[in-house]
């Protein structure tokens, strides 16, 4: 436990870091014989013993100063009193009653020192930092004011009240210009929440923040955790094959923290997208995280769109990449179904030779996936009623292949022979639309922040097939870079 560096005048500062906070901070509210805390509860120890009187909903995390007090300056939980004043005897200063007012400071970042900060008067800081998992950071909090501020810190995902109920730390106070530091060990990769109130709610403080990274520092993290959201795959022909071959290996061991959605591997938009908000949900509880990051492939980059916009998901996804994904939908689909005069049998034979061996109830699913990602049906409903975010960055890639006939006109600029897969969707779209991935139009995939093209098929993407890809591109090199620029932009 951390000791105060002055003692209080009387109980009442005391009481008021106990109203801020919603819970007392493991200081005792009796005399001031000793510097040391001594024997007082740590702060989950109070955190127990006054759960059962706590509100953790966020309307109120105490009782007035005027229900735990008398007039007299008793010690809280008294019921001896006969008056119930609610201003400061010494001040005639307003007491502070009920939440305090939160003001979020954004994010520390690790080696940064942000000085001459000011809490006003009955209200509180909330910090954000991040850290990765099997690393050590130190938190040096000085509070420059007399009446000093003290801090915890939680995960993100609860609101101040409910964090001090179930901190991640022991309180730290400093006063006087003396800093204190908190050495924290990261229990999972990501946000954390640091939450500071006034010692004396009625005064306010002043402080200076400092975070330093002391062991594990070459372990990474992004802010938020991603969740992978697989498409429309065809690949269950060849055997039980994982969609983002080897990245998960290739990430976790650095540190960044992921999730992998499991979606049908056919069907609308509207149904994997339904299934995808559920498992948003899920990802946020899995990390004890308030916000994700949304990376979708080919159709799964539908689907994250439609659990933003739709589902009411914008306020819990910081950024959703996507790759080779059909923003405009792709001319193979309508073809295949009839909704564009042209070759219907070559198109359709081609898809659902692409799909392989399935039950007839699947392929009937995976026409409706054939129509959720069609151009008439991608510029004709979904885009209009699902428009951006204001709140979520939206950033988009596409592959770029070719065959090896094309290889003969330099013009075209050719890097990669398309798979004899998706051969023939190659062509049909080079035909009707121009370059593409051997499903997708390069076109098609610009969404939001474009930025730029790989050196693969729709195939290669995503390391396929068992990792095998285009000698020129690493799809486990490209996917960390992708996740270390979402970690760069703070997301």
């Amino acid at each position: 436990m951390l000791a105060l560096d002055r003692c209080a005048p009387s109980s009442a500062p005391l009481l008021g870091l106990c109203l801020g906070l919603g819970l007392c901070l493991g200081l005792g509210l009796g005399g001031c014989g000793d510097d040391s805390l001594g024997d007082t509860a740590t702060a989950s120890d109070t955190a127990t013993t006054t759960g059962s009187t706590s509100s953790v909903s966020g309307a109120s995390s105490s009782t007035s100063a005027s229900d735990t007090t008398s007039g007299s300056g008793t010690e809280s939980g008294t019921t001896t009193t006969t008056s119930s004043s609610t201003e400061d005897p010494t001040t005639g200063e307003p007491l502070c009653e009920g939440s305090p007012e939160i003001l979020d400071r954004d994010l520390l970042k690790t080696g940064e020192v942000v000085a001459e900060l000011t809490i006003e008067r009955c209200s509180g800081d909330r910090w954000y930092f991040v850290g990765a998992s099997e690393s050590t950071l130190e938190l040096t909090l000085t509070g420059t004011s007399t009446s000093g501020v003290a801090g915890l810190v939680a995960y993100p995902d609860l609101n101040p009240v409910e964090a001090a109920l179930e901190p991640l730390s022991d309180p730290l106070t400093s006063a006087d210009g003396e800093p204190m530091t908190l050495t924290f060990e990261v229990p999972r990769s990501g946000e954390f929440a640091l939450d500071l109130r006034p010692v004396i709610p009625e005064e306010g403080a002043t402080y200076e923040l400092e975070l330093r990274c002391v062991s594990g520092c070459e372990r990474e993290t992004t802010r938020f955790p991603v969740l992978w959201v697989h498409g429309w795959t065809g690949f269950e022909n060849i055997g039980p094959l994982t969609y983002f071959f080897g990245v998960r290996d290739h990430l976790e061991p650095l540190g960044f923290p992921m999730s992998v959605a499991v979606l049908d591997p056919y069907n609308s938009s509207e149904i994997r997208g339904t299934q995808l908000g559920d498992q948003i949900d899920e990802t946020l509880v899995e990390w004890r995280a308030r916000k994700l990051d949304l990376l979708g492939h080919s159709q799964g980059g539908i689907d994250s769109r439609y659990a933003i916009s739709s589902l009411g998901h914008g306020a819990h996804v910081s950024a959703l990449l996507t790759v080779a994904t059909p923003h405009r939908g792709t001319y193979i689909m309508d073809l295949a179904l009839g909704l564009v005069p042209g070759g219907i049998e070559e198109a359709l034979a081609f898809l659902l030779n692409l799909l392989g061996a399935v039950s007839a109830d699947a392929k009937s699913d995976a026409k409706a996936s054939f129509y959720s990602l069609s151009e008439t049906y991608m510029e004709g409903e979904f885009n209009p009623q699902n428009p951006d975010h204001p709140d979520v960055t939206y950033i988009s890639y596409t592959g770029r292949t070719c065959a090896a006939i094309d290889f003969l006109d330099p013009k075209k600029m050719c890097e990669d022979y398309v798979d004899p897969l998706i051969l023939a969707g190659y062509n049909i779209l080079k035909i009707a639309r121009g370059p593409n991935d051997g499903l997708v139009t390069v076109d098609s995939a610009k969404w939001g922040d474009y930025r730029g093209e790989m050196i693969a098929d729709h195939i290669d993407e995503v390391g396929q097939i068992a990792g095998i890809t285009d000698p020129d591109f690493d799809h486990r090199a490209w996917y960390l870079a992708r996740i270390r620029d979402l970690a760069a932009e703070g997301h």
